[in-house]
C-alpha cells in the first residue's frame, strides 16, 4: 500500500551533493520548474512561506536561490511524495541553496542543471539589490514567465517605474506582477458604482480619479486600468484626456498599510463617487453625492490571499493583455 512520505536532507551546496541526493527521490511528477530569488532578508521569510504553500498544492520543481546571507554555505534539498514496495515518486521536489557569494555563471549553472527539461520555468524575482542585475539578467532567458511584486517591500513608485521600463524594453517577456492582480476587488468595487443602466454615461464623464493606499503600484495600476478601459489617453505624469479630448486627473496619496488601498473616490462631472475601508478592513463603506447621491452601504470586500495571487499569476497561460495595455499606459502616465 502506498503512504505518503517527506524526504529532507542537508548536503553541501555543490551541483554533485544536490544533484546526489535529489537522485534519492525517485521518479518526479512535476509539471512546473519555479526558480525563486531572494536577496532581501526582511523578505526572506514572506517569500519562503507562500512558495512552499504553493508547491505543496501543486507537482512542481521549485529551486531556491538565497542571496540573503541568512543560510551557512548549505542546500536543503527536499521531496513530497508516494512510496510503495514497488517505487517511489516524487510529486513536488524543493532545494534551497545558500548562493551568497557565489558568481553569476555558478548560479546559473544550478538552474540549467535542477530545472527539468520540457516543463515551463517561471522565475519568482524578488531581487531588491543593484548587484543582483546581472545574475538576473542571465537567468532571465532560462523563464518563460517572469513573476515580480512591484510593491513587495516599497511604497514609492519605484518598483513599478522599474517594472514599466523594463516592459518598454522587453516586449517579448511574459509578465505578472502581483501588485497587479492584488486590485481585482477594487475593480469590482468600481463597476458596481455604475452597474445601474442608467449611471453608465458617467463613467464617460469622470474628471478625477483620487487613490490612497500604502504604496504606489495599485493605485497606479488602477489609474491605467481605468484608462485603457474607458478610452483614455496618457498625455504626461499623471495627466489623461478622456475620448473627447476632456482633461482626467490621477491624484494619490500614500497612507495606510503596504499594498493595500485604503479608499477611492471618482468624480464626475455632476457627481462623486466614494469607497473606503472601515475599521473592519474586510469591509468598504460605498457612497456617493452630487445629482447621483445615494445613501452609504457596507459591502464585503473580496479577501485575496497571496497563494491563491500566485496561483493565478503562475497557472493561467499566455499573455494577460490587459495587464500589458495597462503598463503601456503607465509610460506615459510615470513620464
Amino acid at each position: 500500500m502506498a503512504e505518503t512520505v517527506n524526504r529532507e536532507a542537508t548536503v553541501g551546496a555543490s551541483l554533485d551533493a544536490i544533484t546526489g541526493e535529489l537522485s534519492r527521490t525517485g521518479k518526479t511528477t512535476s509539471t512546473l520548474n519555479l526558480v525563486v530569488w531572494i536577496d532581501d532578508p526582511n523578505r526572506r521569510d514572506w517569500i519562503l512561506e507562500r512558495a512552499g504553500r504553493l508547491a505543496s498544492k501543486h507537482p512542481s520543481f521549485t529551486l531556491i536561490l538565497d542571496h540573503t546571507g541568512e543560510r551557512r554555505g548549505d542546500a536543503t534539498v527536499s521531496a513530497q511524495g508516494r512510496d510503495d514496495q514497488a517505487q517511489a515518486t516524487a510529486q513536488g521536489e524543493r532545494v534551497d541553496i545558500d548562493v551568497a557569494g557565489l558568481n553569476t555563471a555558478t548560479i546559473e549553472s544550478y538552474v540549467n542543471a535542477l530545472c527539468a527539461a520540457g516543463v515551463p520555468t517561471v522565475l519568482w524575482w524578488s531581487g531588491a539589490r543593484v548587484e543582483s542585475r546581472p545574475i538576473f539578467e542571465a537567468l532571465l532567458p532560462h523563464a518563460e514567465m517572469l513573476l515580480v511584486d512591484s510593491s513587495g517591500a516599497l511604497r514609492d513608485q519605484s518598483g513599478i517605474s522599474r517594472l514599466v521600463e523594463f516592459h518598454r524594453t522587453h516586449r517579448d517577456v511574459v509578465l505578472r506582477d502581483l501588485a497587479w492582480l492584488r486590485i481585482g476587488p477594487w475593480q469590482d468595487m468600481i463597476a458596481g458604482f455604475f452597474d445601474d443602466p442608467a449611471l453608465r454615461q458617467e463613467l464617460f464623464s469622470i474628471r478625477r480619479l483620487y487613490v490612497v493606499s500604502g504604496s504606489a503600484s495599485e493605485a497606479l495600476y488602477l489609474g491605467g486600468w481605468l484608462a485603457r478601459g474607458l478610452g483614455w489617453t496618457a498625455t504626461g505624469h499623471e495627466h489623461l484626456t478622456d475620448r473627447n479630448g476632456k482633461p482626467v486627473t490621477l491624484v494619490r496619496e500614500q497612507e495606510g498599510e503596504i499594498r493595500r488601498i485604503q479608499r477611492i473616490c471618482l468624480d464626475s462631472e455632476s457627481s462623486w463617487y466614494h469607497a473606503e475601508v472601515t475599521a473592519d478592513p474586510g469591509v468598504v463603506k460605498v457612497w456617493s453625492e452630487g445629482e447621483n447621491a445615494r445613501e452609504s452601504r457596507l459591502f464585503p470586500l473580496r479577501a485575496i490571499d497571496n497563494t491563491s495571487l500566485l496561483e493565478r499569476a503562475i497557472l493561467e497561460p499566455g499573455t494577460d493583455e490587459l495587464f500589458e495595455q495597462t503598463l503601456r499606459t503607465l509610460e506615459t502616465l510615470l513620464e
